[in-house]
């Protein structure tokens, strides 16, 4: 199956600077997509706006090709009408009120029909429907916008930048369900963000993007970072119906004799009698967040200690890129040739065969180096399934 999203080489330029000036680029960027949801995490200064505007077709690479479904964004009208969008500044249609503006929306991308409820309500944002565009705040702006995208019909393409940041939605929980589902109906949905948490908690595919280079990918976002293991934050309460009870302290004294723990550590807040005091905190360091967090269950119960939350620490933004950058220095640093000892015999003999390259001792057994670019992309397009004839103006 052919991928849904191709880039090959591509080099190009965002205008999201002051004044259509250029914040971020893409340099030689190469990857293939199909049905799922994958986040590229990165700044706009690393491309994720470049990106978003190249594969929404508002502009063109200035090298290299860009394909969504096995056409040009920028130069299929059919195929910008299967592409919902996200962006970084609100962009709703002119109208009098957020219904005519979803209603001009849906004209716009060739929808006969005028269920502009069907594009609000099942986000929570039917209350918006009356209000003039112009009086909402950027976030309710985001979350129209949002609204309309997830409501394409028959998505190739769903561009989604930031998703979980400024965005009033009262139900932010229903996102990850609507992109999955958009996912398993075969679109493929790319989220750019420059949060590790949010990509994670969005997609199983991670893409980050550094410097304008695609550096690397991860599966479940495992792998971004260079260091082992893992750590988590167990919240406990010390009160339990008005009396002091096992907390912190305990928990993490069972934790302690637990094999899958590499360490652990307690803070314990102060007791206040007859009411309840704020939640101690165990932090907790293994090597797989799941087996962790069975321990963390499993003890609490042993213990009878309450848990009112468990949270994980994700890397930040910064350590991916040094774990990048590292790879890169790995990558680039010169291997010692194997020494093949002289033969004892004067006798001519064949000449040894090459020896494999030293093992490298200072690359972690696990580490992911960046992807090569692709050599060749087929230049033929794909047939575009058609929806049916457009109607209203262009895209």
């Amino acid at each position: 199956m052919r991928p849904i999203l191709e880039l090959d080489r591509v080099h190009a330029r965002d205008a999201a600077g002051a004044e259509g000036r250029t914040r971020g680029s893409l340099t030689g960027a190469s990857i293939a997509l199909g049905p799922g949801v994958h986040a590229f995490l990165g700044t706009p200064e690393d491309g994720t706006l470049a990106l978003v505007e190249l594969v929404t077709g508002a502009r063109s690479p200035l090298r290299g090709r860009t394909l969504v479904a096995g056409h040009d964004p920028a130069r299929s009208a059919g195929v910008r009408a299967r592409i919902g969008a996200l962006l970084a500044e609100p962009r709703l249609p002119d109208a009098s009120t957020v219904r005519a503006a979803v209603r001009l929306a849906m004209r716009a991308r060739g929808e006969t029909g005028d269920r502009f409820d069907a594009v609000l309500d099942p986000l929570g944002l039917s209350s918006l429907q009356a209000r003039d565009p112009r009086s909402l705040s950027f976030a309710e702006s985001r979350a129209v916008e949002l609204a309309i995208a997830l409501s394409t019909p028959a998505p190739v393409l769903l561009v989604l930048h930031e998703p979980l940041a400024d965005l009033a939605l009262p139900r932010l929980e229903l996102l990850p369900m609507r992109l999955r589902e958009a996912a398993h109906s075969g679109a493929c949905v790319l989220v750019t963000t420059s949060s590790p948490t949010d990509a994670r908690s969005l997609a199983d595919h991670v893409v980050v993007l550094h410097k304008g280079l695609i550096a690397r990918e991860a599966r479940g976002g495992a792998g971004l970072v260079l260091t082992e293991g893992i750590t988590l934050h167990a919240f406990v309460r010390g009160v339990r119906d008005g009396q002091e009870g096992p907390g912190a302290r305990d928990l993490a004294a069972a934790l302690a004799k637990r094999p899958e723990i590499r360490a652990v550590s307690w803070s314990e807040q102060p007791v206040t009698t007859g009411a309840p005091s704020e939640p101690s905190r165990v932090d907790i360091r293994g090597d797989h967040a799941e087996a962790c967090a069975l321990a963390v269950i499993e003890s609490a119960l042993s213990t009878g200690v309450e848990i009112e939350a468990l949270t994980e620490d994700p890397p930040s933004l910064g350590e991916i890129h040094a774990a990048t950058e590292t790879l890169w220095k790995m990558r680039a640093r010169p291997v010692p040739a194997a020494v093949v000892p002289p033969s004892p015999s004067p006798s001519p003999s064949p000449s040894p065969s090459p020896s494999p390259p030293a093992p490298r001792p200072d690359l972690p057994r696990d580490a992911t180096l960046p992807p090569e670019p692709a050599s060749t992309v087929d230049p033929a397009p794909a047939p575009l399934p058609d929806p049916g004839p457009p109607q209203g103006p262009d895209p």
